[in-house]
Order: structure tokens, then C-alpha cells, then sequence
């Protein structure tokens, strides 16, 4: 994404703009580089310095990397440079957000400011500090998290956290369960929760999820009273949806459409598009994205035919091959002689993910066998915007309650794709029966074991009843009423409510102006120090 970007590297008044870190006993330089996405600044930090020792230098080089050692320099780096480098460019911020536990550093380094600027206690910086974070956890499992034992903690910030006057046992308890056990690692999201002055999942059952797993961060407190909250997450609607559908709303909703609120009269124009230009539109992203398969697989894709897409990171809790497990049932629905189905599959496994890497193999391996089934290697933002809009039916089968919010098919939903996934992550706020279908689960938080059989007969099901029928089923003009019908209703919740738009104003309203608030008032306070 960032390659299509242009990206400067940012100077100060003596050259490019680079700030110390600590590693231990260590310093690491770290540079900054400015992307501009439309009207915000994007700033990206970076170690390859010619003044770094060479094992220094390529730990910005690759995210996500397994290595506890080098996953923590790369929060350190994140956490304290990125305070850093926003001191070093005149930022001065007062509210900051940590999104997922990687910048958690951020609030020790936040604390350690207060203290040298404002001769603050201890205390009283953490309470400062707290007031004007927010942390938003992704993770649906306590696995997901970033885990550090105390050793390599000790060797990588001892130094660091007795210039902050924070003991290293209470810094490590931040990120315990149980604190005061010596022999339990440091949990980065216990750490964000405990620092936070608000704290939200991605989408409403994330929260409930959260709260469910992370209440011992709370003890003593019932479940149902846990302060973690939630901001649905939501996707750029301007970049998403095709310009094929945008100049349909610029018609008949309004030209600034994806300004609008849900219940905004002028949204009632959706149904004056015509049948017959509504339709012509989406063929012609299903051509498109039929070109797309051409060139990058060399295989057919038939814009006539019902496609069903399923595009996203091949982790085993997604079960990309759910629908594999009836090979009967899949061939008939690929081959039927007046209704057929098609499938096209893209995503990658994570490198040490090898549940994942053998899932995407079964489905490749299928890929090769039926023509009917595709996989479009190379995964990327072109193929991605190729699939959310000419696909016809947006599949997600998660396993229930690990599916933090998903934005996939949000983006496909803004295209007048139907979405056809388990209630899980967004779709559990979203699904309405007007706009797509929602596979049942027997899951439940305490009970999260899924029975795959049952849920692939019933995504069999939900296709052979509904699902195809209702694609096929068309007027004397060869047009899918019923179907079209379900894209504007797809369209019109899917962009007013799951927009990024929306997601930033609840993040303003519940989140950053509240944090605005709490820190200005603990600055009128008569010992605030400056």
C-alpha cells in the first residue's frame, strides 16, 4: 500500500530528523519518513541508519516478526520512538491512541515525559498520562497477544524504567494476570488496558468478547461491568467502492453520498436507480474482475455465472475450507446445468502459520482440479478491489467469537455484494435479511467450539435453498429483481453504517473528546506543575 505513496524523509533544522531510542544499555537512531494520504500525515519510523550497528538497522525491515527479541525492539521502537518523534516534529498531543498492544511503550514514555517536564510523582504521572490515553484490542484470544518473559524485559528496558522511577516488578505486574507472580511473562494488552482511561473491541460483540477475556484485569468486578467498550470498526467508502457505484449515488442519492447519515432522506433516491443500470453496472465489475482472473491466473471466469469470493488472511479459525468438506454437494453446486456457481479464492498464510499454509494448499490443490474454483495468487490491494466489487456473494465462515470485526465484507457490502457469514465480528450488528444471510452457530464465549459439520451443512443449505435461487430467479427482462432489491439495501446500510466515516466520529464523540476533557481538567488543577 505504502509503495503507492510517495514518501519523504522528514528533517529537522540540521538534516533529516532522526531520535534516540533505548535498548538497554543501547541507543538505536530512529529516522522518520512522511506519507501524505490525502489530507493527514503518515509517519513512518525507520532503524536502517547508517549510524546503527548492522543488527540494528533491519529491525523496522519486516512486521510481525515471530522473534520475541526482535518483536520487542520493534515496539520499543514504536512505543518510545514514536513519542519521541512526535516531540521532535512540535506535536504537542495530550490524547493518544494505542491501537492493539504493539505501542504500549507509548505510555511509559508518556509517564517519563510528565515526570521530567512537570516534576510530576510517580502517581501523579500515570494518572495524567491515563486520562488522555485510549487502547482498542483486536485480538478475540488471549493467544493473540504480545508475551514477554522477564528476562528479556529486564535486559531490553531495566535502564530505560529506572530513568522513569518506575521498579521493574510494578512495570512488569502492569502486563500480568495475576501480578506479583515473578514467573508470569508481561501481556502488552494488559498493559494498554491498565494504562487507558478507555478501552474498546471492533465491533459490538468484540466488546462482549473482551470483556470476557480480559475481566482479570479487573478483579473483583462482574463481567457485565468490565469497563472495555466498543467502536465498530468501518472502511473508506471513497476508496472501496467501485466508481461504477459512485457515480450511480453522485445520480440519484447525492453527490458528497458518502457523507450522508443512515437516515438521511435523500438515501431514499437508491431506489430510483433503474433496474436494468443497476445491473449493467455490477456486469461490468464482474467483467472486470473476470479480466483480473484472466491475466493473473489465466483461467475463465464467467460474468453470468453466480461468484462467490472469499479473499482474507488464511488463518485455520477462518476455515477457508469449510466449504470443502462435502466434495459431493460442492461439485453439484459448481455444475448444475441451468443454476452453476463459481468460486473465487485469494489470500496468503502467515509464513509460521502451517495450519494455515496447509488450508491454503487444499484450496489451491481444488483450484487446479475444478475450473469452476479459482485462486488469484499474489494477494494485493488491485486484487482485493477486483473482488469486493464484482462478486456476487461475500463469504466469511469463521469460527464464532474469533472474528474481531472483519472489513472485507464491509467492502463488499458497499458494492452491492450480499454477504453470506457466520454472526460473528461486524456481521453480528450488521446482518439484516434484506441484505444477505447469516450462517447459524452453535458457539457460544463459553462454549466456543464450533461443529464444523453442522455449520457446513448449513452454509450448503443456506446455498442451495436461497442463496442460488435467488440469483436465478429473474423477470420477463432477464433481470434479478428480488436480488437487486438486496444490493440497494446492501449498499445503503453497509455505507452509512460501516463507513470509516462513522467509525471516527464515534471515536471522537465516546472516545478522544472525553480524553480531551479528563486532561484538561486535571490541567486546571492548581498543582499541575506548568
Amino acid at each position: 500500500m505504502f509503495e503507492e505513496l510517495p514518501l519523504r524523509r522528514v528533517t529537522g533544522s540540521s538534516g533529516p530528523l532522526e531520535v534516540g531510542c533505548p535498548l538497554g544499555s543501547d541507543q538505536v537512531r530512529v529516522g522518520v519518513w512522511r506519507a501524505q494520504v490525502g489530507r493527514v500525515s503518515l509517519f513512518l519510523l525507520d532503524t536502517d541508519l547508517e549510524g546503527n550497528p548492522s543488527e540494528l538497522r533491519s529491525i523496522t525491515d519486516r512486521l510481525y516478526v515471530p522473534e520475541p527479541a526482535r518483536r520487542l525492539r520493534q515496539e520499543i521502537v514504536l512505543g518510545i520512538g514514536g513519542m519521541r518523534a512526535l516531540r521532535a516534529m512540535g506535536v504537542g498531543a495530550t490524547v493518544f491512541h494505542m491501537n492493539e498492544g504493539h505501542g504500549f511503550l507509548l505510555a511509559i514514555e508518556r509517564m517519563r515525559e510528565l515526570r521530567q517536564s512537570r516534576q510530576m510523582t510517580l502517581e501523579e504521572a500515570r494518572l495524567v498520562a491515563r486520562a488522555g490515553f485510549v487502547f482498542t484490542t483486536h485480538t478475540p484470544v488471549a493467544a493473540g497477544s504480545d508475551y514477554f518473559e522477564p528476562g528479556l524485559v529486564y535486559e531490553l528496558l531495566g535502564p530505560y524504567l529506572h530513568e522513569v522511577g518506575l521498579s521493574f516488578e510494578r512495570f512488569m505486574d502492569l502486563g500480568r494476570r495475576q501480578p506479583g507472580d515473578p514467573r508470569e511473562p508481561l501481556c502488552t494488552t494488559y498493559v494498554g488496558l491498565r494504562m487507558a482511561d478507555h478501552a474498546v473491541g471492533v465491533s459490538r460483540l468484540h466488546g462482549a468478547v473482551s470483556r470476557h477475556l480480559w475481566k482479570d484485569a479487573w478483579p473483583g468486578l462482574p463481567e457485565s461491568q468490565v469497563p472495555i467498550y466498543s467502536v465498530t470498526n468501518g472502511v473508506h467508502m471513497p476508496t472501496w467502492v467501485a466508481p461504477e457505484i459512485a457515480a450511480l449515488l453522485r445520480r440519484f442519492v447525492d453527490p458528497e453520498w458518502w457523507d450522508l447519515d443512515p437516515d438521511d432522506p435523500r438515501w431514499a433516491g437508491i431506489d430510483r436507480i433503474p433496474d436494468h443500470e443497476l445491473w449493467a453496472c455490477h456486469l461490468e465489475l464482474k467483467r472486470q474482475l473476470a479480466e483480473l482472473a484472466r491475466r493473473r491466473a489465466r483461467a475463465p471466469l464467467d460474468p453470468e455465472i453466480l461468484t462467490i469470493g472469499f479473499s482474507r488472511r488464511f488463518a485455520p479459525y477462518k476455515r477457508a475450507n469449510l466449504l470443502l468438506r462435502d466434495r459431493g454437494r460442492l461439485l453439484r453446486l459448481l455444475h448444475h446445468r441451468e443454476r452453476p456457481t463459481q468460486f473465487v479464492f485469494a489470500g496468503k498464510a502467515h509464513p509460521a502459520d502451517e495450519g494455515g499454509k496447509a488450508i491454503l494448499r487444499d484450496v489451491v490443490r481444488l483450484a487446479r482440479a475444478e475450473p469452476r474454483v479459482l485462486f488469484l495468487e499474489d494477494y494485493d490491494m488491485a486484487v482485493a478491489r477486483a473482488l469486493v466489487r464484482g462478486s456476487d456473494v461475500w463469504l466469511n465462515n469463521p469460527r464464532r467469537f474469533l472474528e474481531a470485526s472483519g472489513t472485507s465484507g464491509m467492502k463488499a457490502g458497499a458494492n452491492g455484494g450480499l454477504n453470506l457469514s457466520v454472526l460473528d465480528g461486524w456481521w453480528d450488528e450488521g446482518y439484516r435479511p434484506d441484505a444477505g444471510w447469516a450462517i447459524p452457530s452453535g458457539a457460544t464465549i463459553d462454549h466456543p467450539e464450533a461443529d464444523d459439520d453442522a455449520e457446513a451443512e448449513a452454509l450448503y443449505r443456506l446455498l442451495e435453498r436461497e442463496v442460488v435461487p435467488s440469483f436465478y430467479e429473474r423477470d420477463e427482462r432477464g433481470l434479478p429483481v428480488r436480488w437487486l432489491a438486496m444490493m440497494r439495501a446492501s449498499i445503503r446500510h453497509t455505507v452509512t453504517r460501516f463507513s470509516a466515516r462513522r467509525m471516527l466520529l464515534d471515536y471522537f464523540a465516546d472516545c478522544y473528546a472525553p480524553a480531551a476533557r479528563r486532561v484538561e481538567q486535571l490541567r486546571l488543577l492548581p498543582d499541575w506543575g506548568g
